[in-house]
């Protein structure tokens, strides 16, 4: 290709993405050069783990933009922190390997325990942090007590779980797994209270503050918004495209009438909660101006007040937005 021609297609790709719809952004934060497996905020908005490309997992202090120490239990740079969860109180900090799972105080990063586990795919942790749920490749789900060491309860699919949530009143586990199908737990008794069809491989599963609302996701598919009630009725579809998206990451706001989802290509949407209807829709711009990137949204957070929203990407960029 000429210079001229690479000017020209570099010229279009930036007349393009300067096209494309941008969110009033606060604040931007620089974290891993290398890039991200996985992120996860603090509810109130302080902290930051991320899940480094190069294998190691840090705490970030987000007010300071500072590291606070490392996290990894296991030395090795195969498969890195594949994900975490903070504690609603903010004081406890689970994170999963491939095979790992290991707990943490978050103000001073003691490891306060860890566990060899086999085949980890996700995790959510309990409002007090003594409660783990694991999505496993073994067809399950487990909720566990990191205190006593022990299994709790078993949930268990016919394929792989994706993804699981629990609410922060602690009444329900939510899972979602590749046997297409979303399920709700009562954690009081461990029972069943139902399941929905996704109609293909359940991607994401979310669960408001409050446990009233459960969302879930289908890989480039649909998303709904179900009530938690005994009979799972649904509140609402996601007003997606025609071809579905594949959501990475979610959150409900405290209140319970918004969510946002982060895009596995790159977008991020708020959603009203009972119409499913888009109340806004952006794009993060390139790491680079002139070097577009495929970059992953996978963590958000609404913070308090429903006026800011915290966003982390695989690229390694966080960024604060103004809500509308």
């Amino acid at each position: 290709m000429s210079g001229l021609r690479l000017w020209l297609l570099l010229l279009a790709m930036s007349l393009l993405a300067a096209c494309a719809p941008r969110g009033e952004e606060l604040k931007r934060w620089e974290h891993e050069d290398t890039g991200e497996y996985s992120a996860a905020f603090s509810d109130d908005g302080k902290y930051l783990l991320t899940g480094s490309i190069g294998g190691y997992g840090r705490v970030w202090d987000l007010d300071r933009n500072k590291v606070l120490y490392s996290v990894q239990h296991k030395n090795s740079s195969e498969g890195g922190i594949i994900g975490a969860d903070f504690s609603a109180d903010s004081r406890i900090l689970v994170v999963i390997e491939p095979t790992f799972v290991s707990r943490w105080r978050v103000s001073d990063g003691k490891l306060l325990g860890y566990w060899e586990w086999p085949d980890l795919r996700a995790v959510a942790v309990s409002a007090n942090g003594r409660y783990a749920l694991l999505g496993m490749k073994r067809n399950q789900a487990i909720y566990f007590d990191m205190q006593a060491g022990k299994m709790v309860y078993a949930f268990p699919h016919r394929e792989k779980v994706n993804s699981v949530a629990l609410s922060r009143d602690g009444r329900f586990a939510l899972t979602g797994s590749d046997d297409w199908h979303v399920s709700l737990w009562n954690l009081a008794t461990g029972e069943h209270v139902w399941s929905k069809n996704m109609e293909y491989k359940v991607a994401l599963v979310a669960l408001s503050d409050d446990g009233e609302y459960a969302m879930a996701n289908a890989y480039i598919g649909q998303a709904r918004v179900f009530a938690t009630g005994s009979e799972g009725s649904l509140v609402s579809r996601l007003a997606l495209p025609p071809r579905g998206i594949t959501f990475t990451s979610a959150d409900f706001s405290d209140d319970g009438k918004l969510l946002a989802t982060g895009r596995a290509s790159k977008g991020i949407d708020i959603w009203d909660v009972r119409s499913g209807n888009s109340r806004d829709f952006w794009i993060p711009r390139p790491k680079h101006y002139f070097q577009p990137d495929a970059a992953t949204i996978i963590a958000v957070n609404i913070n308090p007040g429903n006026k800011t929203l915290l966003s982390e990407s695989s690229t390694g960029i966080g960024q604060l937005w103004a809500l509308k």
